[in-house]
């Protein structure tokens, strides 16, 4: 059994995974959503018995908000007695030449000492990231599963470096202020401003709007997302979290030259930044092959996904494809289209009325 759920995380991330037997599973957290994901991320645990709410890994994948903030507050719930295997997540003492998110990843990092939860143990304490050269490292978790981590590499979090120092002094602190950082995290507010955006309708000449551009997303917190491709008993997800195009497709490169294969199929391709135009882009998507899209998010402030990431997808040669959607918005029911689906050869899959969130079962 390998099931996939897209919990409702607002405009974020925040995917739960349970393999193995269906009666006891085993479970891995891929980040934590937008703040407010905490209550949908509690209500989950609440209901699992008080003796199983372990987590053979959580993976918090980059330190953006929408990622993060959600696992923050999870982690401050001491009441649901949850356990954690291991938690991958690179903070500033993983970064090259430091000593020890911005602010995010800070108070992250700080809790995670603090309760003196394993911290990236797999990697023996060192970043989860993939080297210059060799084999992508490739972990096995209890009960089976295998990831590989495709991205980062070091140049990735070289650049963080930068932007984590720069923005947490802003605050008045330096990388690896722990007390501060747990202070700091008892008045943080919400810090994602929505963006200028005024949204267009666009006309949905699939095509033209499939066709390249040159605007590549080059957020270095973006460009530092773990990138996994999770393996169980001959099904496999690739997980991309907010990962940039040229980044991913370098991981994937290097993955398809040591399997010596072409192209690399999986059973579900969860899309990097939400489906985002300028990370969904033709640097990766003729490298990967799949039936199933999944887009987390419930469209605000970017109004995601753009039409742009889907049409990319759907000029791709795949005969069948199915976009799974763990909201239904303004922004992606334009896809619910007969018309559409029968020409260009796909189907779409939505929440029942009334609910949110997406799970399916490979």
């Amino acid at each position: 059994m390998l099931r996939v759920e897209m919990v409702p995380a607002g405009h974020g991330d925040s995917i739960w995974i349970e393999y193995g037997d269906a009666s006891t599973p085993h479970r891995v957290l891929i980040d934590g959503g937008t703040g407010p994901t905490y209550d949908a991320l509690r209500s989950r645990v609440a209901a699992l018995p008080e003796d199983g709410r372990r987590f053979d890994l959580a993976v918090v994948t980059h330190i953006d908000a929408d990622h993060i903030e959600g696992f923050i507050r999870l982690l401050q719930d001491e009441r649901l007695g949850m356990e954690f295997g291991d938690v991958w997540f690179n903070g500033w003492r993983h970064l090259p030449g430091a000593a020890f998110g911005p602010e995010q990843g800070e108070i992250l990092s700080a809790l995670l000492v603090d309760r003196e939860i394993p911290w990236n143990r797999a990697s023996n304490d060192q970043a989860i990231c993939v080297p210059d050269d060799g084999e992508l490292p490739t972990y096995e978790l209890e009960g089976g599963m295998r990831l590989t981590v495709l991205a980062p590499t070091t140049l990735e979090l070289e650049k963080l470096m930068v932007v984590w120092e720069r923005e947490i002094g802003k605050e008045g602190l330096v990388p690896g202020s722990t007390r501060e950082a747990l202070d700091l995290l008892l008045k943080t507010k919400r810090l994602l401003i929505p963006a200028e955006f005024v949204p267009g309708a666009p006309a949905l000449d699939v095509e033209a709007l499939a066709s390249p551009d040159d605007d590549p997303d080059t957020s270095e917190p973006n460009a530092s997302s773990i990138t996994l491709l999770a393996e169980f008993e001959g099904r496999s997800v690739l997980l991309a979290g907010d990962c940039v195009a040229d980044v991913l497709a370098a991981g994937v490169q290097r993955l398809l030259a040591n399997r010596g294969q072409e192209v690399l199929d999986v059973d579900a391709f969860k899309l990097p930044h939400h489906g985002s135009r300028r990370n969904v882009r033709d640097d990766f998507l003729p490298l990967v092959r799949s039936p199933r899209y999944l887009v987390s998010t419930n469209g605000a402030y970017f109004d995601h996904p753009d039409p742009e990431a889907i049409t990319r997808v759907l000029v791709r040669p795949e005969e069948v494809r199915t976009f799974l959607f763990n909201y239904r918005t303004q922004e992606n029911e334009i896809w619910d289209d007969p018309m559409l689906m029968e020409r260009w050869g796909y189907s779409v899959a939505y929440p029942q009325p009334g609910t949110v969130g997406m799970a399916l079962e490979l």
